[in-house]
């Protein structure tokens, strides 16, 4: 009778251990690696860089922690003193990948404000920027990118 399973190159009683998860296994085919079609995927997931939704969700994670200290940071400062701390942040726009992702989120811009009225730190970027620039948040952080100063409106015509 004719077997499917060449025995070339096998152990004696012809099983094979899974490279994935080191299980001890009889092939079906003379060139199956793996003793399943979930373990050959999650190897080879694996060997590409892997799940990334572990590495998505510490990412987000640390973004809305950032968001909630930098909100946190403006709200907990005097007020007559949070339109020079909304300015001290702004300037780290240029050296700041993850503020300025935090600035144009727009999950974070669609938001309302928290019951007690106040927004959270892209909404009151964007405020900041449109009442002293007449920018939003966005044009804002695009000017000071491509190296140009934002002409800023008059406060006293």
């Amino acid at each position: 009778m004719f077997d499917a399973v060449d025995t070339i190159g096998m152990p004696e009683d012809g099983t094979i251990d899974c490279p994935g998860c080191s299980t001890a296994f009889m092939p079906k085919q003379s060139n199956q690696k793996f003793c399943s079609r979930d373990c050959q995927q999650r190897s080879s997931r694996n060997a590409s860089r892997g799940s990334r939704s572990a590495e998505n969700r510490e990412r987000s994670w640390r973004h809305y922690e950032r968001v909630h200290r930098l909100t946190e940071m403006v709200y907990t400062t005097p007020p007559q003193e949070r339109l020079g701390m909304m300015k001290n942040i702004l300037e780290f726009i240029p050296h700041d990948a993850g503020l300025r992702n935090i600035l144009t989120d727009p999950e974070l811009h669609m938001q309302p404000p928290r019951a007690d009225g106040r927004m959270n730190i892209p909404k009151a970027a964007n405020a900041y920027t449109q009442k002293f620039y007449g920018l939003s948040i966005k044009r804002y952080i695009k000017t000071i990118r491509s190296g140009q100063e934002p002409e800023g409106i008059p406060l006293h015509p």
